[in-house]
């Protein structure tokens, strides 16, 4: 992966942008997690996936290994 030394404008770098102290998702998306609200979200992601997805994955494994 090359860095982004893209300039913005004539005058700025993104190298010269300091985001030290900002959360950049907050700031971007108007996303202000909390603690409670990353705990909500994670009951909603399936950390194993189901049964349909594992044989789907399977068939184009075996199917591109022919």
């Amino acid at each position: 992966m090359t860095p982004m030394v893209l300039n913005s404008t004539p005058f700025l770098s993104y190298r010269e942008i300091k985001t030290d102290n900002i959360d950049l998702f907050a700031d971007a998306f108007g996303i202000y997690a909390q603690f409670n609200d990353v705990i909500g979200i994670l009951d909603l992601v399936k950390p194993v996936p189901g049964k349909r997805f594992i044989r789907r994955v399977a068939h184009n494994v075996k199917r591109k290994s022919h």
